[in-house]
């Protein structure tokens, strides 16, 4: 815009010195008309600017990681003049990223008409994302104002983490009187938690007749199981990878997996004691997931955590449990880089003592030569295993890693 601005103070010169030089109507008429077509050029675009709609429309605001995410912008131009071209900046998906970035993306406009622009993209990374347009600029017709019209109607999107569906485990207690109690879990008929509404496929022999009676429909009673053991998980959310994408990805990883196994030992009617650090409140949290509604709440939970860019050392969330069951039998450690204090320290550590401890790695290619080490290290101790988790591929590094032990 500063070279037409240029060019226009020259062509305005010319006129003014024609117009002294010559003194004739023309050159009067020449001047007179470089003097007020700009006015005119910028009377029309703000008029062209106020007779602009811009709408953002979305398909979801809830998308899993690497699923299609469709955002379209449709806009409309209710005046009499052709907008080219008009600048719409924001948030918007980047196929060539797979993330949303902060763009100027430049249009032109026809009159009376409405021109949609489609993002249709897989998002690479869970997380909370604005979307919208923050402003649109437009140019007059000589390129030499600019006016904006905010409107700045961001939504937030959440890239959820993908479920991974995983084996059962089978060895998670430690002793055959857990096992004996694991596999023989059954329904109290007075321990009943809750009173829902009967859905198609729910047990006759559960239905509350007397609450039925007074709510004129079918309701029946909700029953907590009861569960044979307990396991603990420990996310070191801990960003130790030189890029930031990286880093990303092995939190995304780390999350997933903890996801996963949640999900797989519930479903073995296990309890779950999930540890981690959490930037949002600046202080280690902790989780008890015993149900698919605990379950819910803790993916709902992950799903929108923020990375953790402050370092906490992993012992620090360790020790900063509550009181852990008697039954708990396991811990697993999820974290993308093993530390030589934290390996020899292992046995000091009170919550890993008279455990079973699993070290999920974020397994990746360029592992230093002290990563490996410290990995065979790992492998090679009685009472501690080491699984390699792909991040490209959390199921089948698990099922691996899970059918591993069952060998042992």
């Amino acid at each position: 815009m500063s070279k037409q601005r240029i060019f226009y103070l020259i062509f305005l010169i010319v006129c003014g010195v024609m117009l002294f030089a010559y003194k004739s109507k023309i050159t009067s008429v020449l001047f007179l008309f470089a003097v007020i077509l700009p006015l005119i050029s910028v009377l029309l675009t703000f008029i062209t600017s106020r007779l602009l709609k811009a709408k953002t429309e979305y398909r979801v605001l809830y998308a899993e990681k690497h699923e299609n995410f469709a955002v379209t912008i449709k806009l409309t131009n209710r005046s009499i003049l052709p907008i080219a071209p008009a600048g719409i900046i924001g948030h918007f998906p980047l196929k060539s990223k797979g993330l949303f970035e902060y763009q100027n993306i430049l249009m032109t406009i026809p009159p009376f008409s409405t021109v949609n622009i489609n993002f249709n993209t897989p998002i690479r990374l869970r997380g909370v994302y604005d979307c919208g347009i923050e402003k649109i600029e437009i140019y007059d017709f000589l390129k030499l104002f600019r006016f904006t019209k905010k409107f700045e109607n961001f939504e937030k999107i959440v890239i959820l983490p993908r479920k991974h569906i995983i084996n059962p485990i089978r060895d998670i207690s430690t002793s055959d009187n857990e096992t004996e109690s694991t596999s023989s879990f059954s329904f109290d008929k007075n321990s009943f938690t809750n009173i829902r509404e009967y859905v198609p496929g729910d047990s006759v022999k559960h239905i509350h007749w007397k609450m039925s009676a007074k709510q004129d429909k079918l309701m029946v009673k909700q029953f907590e199981r009861s569960i044979g053991g307990t396991s603990i998980m420990i996310a070191d959310l801990n960003e130790y990878a030189p890029f930031d994408e990286e880093n990303a990805e092995n939190s995304d990883c780390i999350i997933e997996t903890i996801i996963a196994l949640n999900m797989m030992l519930i479903n073995e009617r296990q309890n779950c004691i999930n540890l981690w650090y959490s930037p949002v409140s600046r202080q280690c949290e902790q989780r008890i997931v015993k149900n698919n509604e605990d379950f819910s709440l803790f993916y709902n939970t992950m799903s929108v955590l923020p990375r953790q860019k402050e370092t906490l050392l992993p012992e620090v969330i360790a020790k900063s449990h509550g009181d852990i069951p008697s039954d708990a039998g396991v811990v697993y450690f999820i974290t993308s880089q093993l530390r030589k204090d934290f390996v020899t320290n292992l046995n000091s550590i009170d919550l890993f003592k008279n455990k079973k401890l699993r070290i999920l790695l974020i397994d990746s290619d360029d592992f230093s030569d002290e990563q490996k080490k410290l990995a065979e290290a790992v492998a090679t101790a009685s009472s501690t295993e080491l699984w390699k988790i792909d991040r490209n591929n959390v199921t089948a590094s698990l099922n691996y890693a899970i059918e591993l032990n069952k060998k042992r």
